[in-house]
């Protein structure tokens, strides 16, 4: 990242297109009905973002949480790596892919574990 910026002057950060949170509580894991409570959990996904066009789900059932809808994807493994947070992954993508990169992420979608390889985009 440091290079390119010092070359060019900006930087084009990768872009998955998805939203998610940090600050899900025990209870909100538990309405989400989330089997573990490591992962980044996709609330929603950017129509026609680069999630999207691979098929990774944000939540769509309605939960007692205004704005946390259950049914999303759990994102629990990038490139092999183990995926504690949504903010460790965005540090991942950050300081080691750029936009156009392919991504390979493994999500449990209704108590399954599913591999998804995602080209990313440049954030817009």
């Amino acid at each position: 990242m440091v290079p390119v910026l010092i070359e060019r002057g900006s930087y084009d950060y990768p872009y998955l297109g998805i939203t998610s949170r940090e600050d899900l509580t025990l209870d909100m894991i538990e309405e989400l009905d989330l089997p573990r409570h490591t992962g980044a959990y996709i609330i929603s996904v950017t129509q026609g973002g680069p999630a999207d066009t691979a098929g990774l789900r944000g939540g769509s059932q309605t939960t007692v949480y205004p704005g946390l809808a259950k049914g999303g994807d759990l994102i629990i493994e990038i490139d092999g790596l183990p995926v504690t947070s949504f903010g460790q992954m965005l540090s991942y993508l950050i300081n080691n892919k750029n936009p156009g990169d392919q991504i390979t992420l493994v999500v449990l979608r209704s108590g399954q574990e599913r591999e998804v390889t995602v080209t990313l985009g440049k954030r817009p």
